[in-house]
């Protein structure tokens, strides 16, 4: 079969691979789509995550097939499983692994204890062949049936969707409150997607890119852009108090300050982003305003809501999906989201 692999940095290949049978319990999917995320950028550019030595949990090490938002149609099913059928239409969770710590039998296998690692990520596409491919053997424990009336190409947005939902979990968003969002990113986005259609009252996202924002309008946010106005002040000119909660998808300084300025005393703010740099937290100013500070890493037990969502609203999910291409497209495709800033989701398909 077909296969983008990385071997490392700026070095990705389409190669013809050898897939074996599924062991008896995976099950084999025929990829319809992948979605390329920002993270096969890092990898792309600088080699981020990847394995350049014997993994501890999957054994792997580069090359490695890329991708982990995923889906298609199971093609061949293990001996040892019986929910799914061929031909059943099927989303991926990536994630990896032990299934035996403390972390993980307590339902928190995005914390996994024996996944914290320098040389690999916790996630196929990374640590063990994903989904840019013309067919993945997957765990059945982590394969989700899509619902007949979604289809396939929206249904691979479920991944960067559920990273988006763990955040609104961890935030404990409830309907009625008001939000803002610092960077409109395909998280970003996909954070105040979820906050508008869980009903919060105000929902804003700030961005410097016009293109991103043209988006966000696209899915009825409030739109700012720190260059031209003052956020801080044109967010309490509706919310004099400040919002309940900030989530800060953009991994800057600059925005993490002004996420601690908009967000009211007693607020929350939920740090959803991957900081590439040291940031800095004034921890008095925060301490005096009573702020509650949460991280969010991965998401655990989300596919099914997500899914459920997403199918929900599938109107306005289907606008975050901006260019499909094939597996020959695939490196310009990755390369795109440095700087194309109206790229939202790029879905990479074999048919293609």
């Amino acid at each position: 079969m077909k296969a983008v692999r990385i071997y490392g940095a700026k070095d990705i290949r389409v190669e013809d691979i050898d897939i074996a049978d599924p062991k008896p319990d995976q099950v084999q999917i025929k990829i319809k789509y992948c979605g390329i995320c920002g993270s096969d950028l890092h990898a792309y550019t600088d080699g981020a995550g990847l394995p350049m030595k014997s993994h501890p949990v999957t054994g792997r090490k580069v090359p490695i097939t890329l991708g982990h938002e995923f889906s298609g149609e199971v093609a061949q099913v293990g001996s040892a499983v019986d929910n799914f059928q061929v031909g059943d239409r099927v989303v991926v969770e990536p994630g990896i692994a032990c299934g035996k710590c403390a972390n993980c039998r307590a339902g928190k296998y995005n914390l996994c204890l024996n996944m914290h690692v320098e040389d690999g990520a916790n996630c196929l596409g990374f640590s063990d062949d994903g989904g840019m491919a013309e067919f993945a053997n997957i765990d059945s424990t982590f394969v989700y049936k899509l619902p007949d009336t979604l289809d396939l190409k929206t249904g691979a947005l479920t991944e960067p969707t559920a990273v988006a939902y763990e955040a609104i979990k961890k935030s404990g968003l409830i309907a009625g409150q008001t939000v803002a969002i610092m960077g409109a990113g395909p998280i970003g986005l996909l954070t105040g997607l979820l906050a508008k259609t869980m009903n919060s009252t105000q929902v804003f996202i700030s961005d410097l890119s016009e293109e991103r924002l043209a988006k966000a309008q696209e899915l009825g946010l409030k739109t700012l852009n720190p260059s031209k106005v003052d956020v801080n002040e044109e967010i309490r000119k509706e919310v004099p108090d400040g919002v309940d909660i900030t989530f800060e998808c953009a991994g800057a300084q600059p925005t993490l300050d002004t996420a601690f300025q908009i967000t009211r005393r007693g607020g929350i703010l939920q740090v959803v982003a991957i900081f590439g740099k040291p940031a800095t937290i004034k921890l008095s100013f925060a301490t005096v305003q009573g702020l509650n500070i949460n991280t969010v890493f991965g998401y655990n037990n989300s596919f099914p809501q997500v899914i459920g969502m997403i199918n929900n609203h599938q109107d306005l999910f289907k606008k975050l999906i901006t260019n499909e291409l094939g597996f020959d497209q695939a490196i310009e495709g990755i390369k795109s989201l440095a700087t194309d800033k109206s790229q939202v989701k790029i879905m990479i398909s074999p048919e293609l």
